[in-house]
């Protein structure tokens, strides 16, 4: 079995809370599956050539550091690069790659990490535990401006106590540890010198860079695991969503992103192959530390007048699901959370309980065509109910900033946070969290989360957590929409797409793929 492939596949191989690396089937490293099309036919794997990708967005620099690489969309190029200790498989489970085993003492405040021997980084240093502490540490550093860096400061002590194994002791319980080892902290690497990339140990190596336009890699000949399949690996940004699509559709690129449904729609027809899953969930976030809505009733009102099963058909095609709450459709922590039905006269009865019987506020929207529809179309619900909107588009920086620094009072929020449900509940609803951005403070939800967090037993995990999603549906410090489907989509001359129909997180490795001739 080839070690790259556990980037593709899950297994379901963990005991108790002690992960360990074990292998997945031939057949669905194949890419046989619900999530793609037309992969079952592949035939045997081909070496050789180039494979041609497109990105949605630019990077700065080549270092995990930087958390626009270790985005769902962009970890198809940092997975070439860099080995992650631990990666996401089917209905949100999280096992080994670049680890052996990750073990918890009794409480889960001690966890032991072991390391494949052998493994080397792209310069032929060893990759062993003492460079794993010094990854650690230069990330959780702030001049490394690492989103990361909250998940590093739950770390109070790292030992490195033998060639391949070191021990993290946690400044609080915490079962769910090994998530945050599958983006940035995970993508063990070598620090750049100057503006070189990082030194990973992935399956293929820099050849040259233009950051924010292209990169070429070529296959790393001292892999420690199995080669990748095509010589080279072409990424050119394509920010444009119609001209990223019309460039695959041409043969001038093999494989892309895309959260378009109407792309999704169409592959088929096309000629093209898809590999999607549901890795994305649209939510509207409410300023709740600003009047009107410090009111809760004026919240409920807003999420009594989405209608989110049309909403759904209009803007997503019918190629997603409605968003009911906090834990997704694929988490192994899933049950309904009450989430209230449409209903606009309730809507208006809230806000004249609440003394805003003529609600008007600014919504802050992704510029992007399926915001810009998204957002016409909440105006449009919610005018029914007598609350005006005014939609003020934004692009990604601008949201982001807005967002950051909560100069809003309502702001659209799609992301990819909810497919690690651990770390969504943590990050967004515990008041002292910086991604916190409704500046939402509920004692009930945060001891639910904590006591989650802390639980080794995942039927008692499950239970608070739950109570925690119940709590927060109730409250609307945000109000859920849809969950997406995102994912690739390849040309016909591409073979090893991957399942990632039960995915919650897609994160996907070019190594596995071919280009057939």
């Amino acid at each position: 079995m080839k070690r790259h492939t556990h980037l593709l596949v899950a297994a379901a191989c963990t005991a108790a809370l002690t992960l360990t690396a074990c292998s997945a089937s031939d057949d669905a490293v194949s890419g046989a599956g619900a999530g793609n099309t037309g992969a079952a036919n592949d035939g045997p794997a081909v070496d050789g050539g180039t494979l041609k990708i497109g990105l949605d967005r630019p990077f700065a620099k080549l270092d995990p550091a930087d958390g626009t690489l270790t985005s769902m969309p962009m970890m198809v190029l940092a997975n070439a690069l860099y080995d992650p200790l631990m990666v996401n498989g089917d209905n949100g489970a999280v096992q080994p790659y670049l680890a052996k085993s990750f073990t918890p003492n009794a409480d889960a405040t001690v966890w032991t990490l072991d390391l494949h021997e052998g493994v080397k980084f792209g310069d032929g240093k060893p990759l062993d535990a003492q460079a794993v502490a010094d990854h650690v540490t230069r990330l959780a550093k702030p001049e490394s401006k690492c989103a990361c860096a909250i998940d590093a400061a739950t770390i109070g002590a790292t030992t490195v106590s033998g060639p391949t194994t070191l021990t993290f002791t946690l400044k609080a319980p915490d079962a769910a540890f090994p998530n945050i080892f599958t983006r940035s902290l995970g993508y063990v690497s070598e620090a750049p010198a100057g503006d070189s990339p990082a030194v990973g140990s992935g399956p293929y190596t820099v050849e040259s860079v233009q950051p924010g336009v292209s990169v070429t890699l070529t296959r790393n000949p001292a892999y420690w695991g199995a080669k990748g399949h095509a010589d080279k690996l072409v990424y050119r940004v394509l920010t444009d969503t119609d001209s990223r699509y019309q460039s695959l559709r041409s043969g001038d690129t093999d494989l892309i992103w895309t959260e378009t449904p109407g792309q999704l729609k169409q592959a088929a027809a096309d000629g093209l192959r898809s590999a999607t899953g549901p890795g994305g969930t649209t939510t509207m976030v409410f300023n709740t530390a600003s009047a009107p809505f410090d009111d809760v009733r004026v919240r409920r009102a807003v999420q009594y007048a989405i209608d989110r099963e049309a909403l759904e058909k209009v803007v997503s095609l019918d190629q997603g699901a409605v968003s009911d709450g906090p834990i997704g459709s694929r988490s192994p922590y899933r049950t309904a959370a009450g989430y209230p039905a449409h209903d606009p006269a309730k809507a208006r009865d809230l806000l004249a309980e609440s003394g805003h019987p003529d609600l008007a506020f600014d919504y802050l929207v992704d510029s992007r065509p399926e915001g810009q529809q998204r957002a016409t179309v909440i105006q449009q619900m919610l005018g029914e109910a007598g609350i005006k909107v005014t939609i003020k588009p934004l692009d990604a920086a601008g949201l982001g900033t807005a967002m950051l620094q909560r100069k809003f009072q309502v702001i659209d929020f799609p992301t990819s946070m909810f497919g690690d449900t651990d770390t969504a509940l943590t990050n967004l609803y515990l008041s002292n969290s910086p991604y916190n951005f409704m500046s939402w403070s509920d004692p009930e939800t945060s001891k639910a989360i904590a006591e989650g967090r802390a639980s080794t037993d995942p039927a008692k995990r499950a239970a608070a957590y739950q109570q925690a999603a119940r709590r927060i549906v109730g409250e609307v410090p945000m109000a859920f929409l849809t969950e997406n489907t995102v994912g690739f989509l390849a040309g016909a001359k591409v073979g090893g797409l991957p399942d990632l129909s039960k995915r919650t997180v897609l994160n996907v490795s070019p190594a596995p793929l071919w280009v057939k001739r």
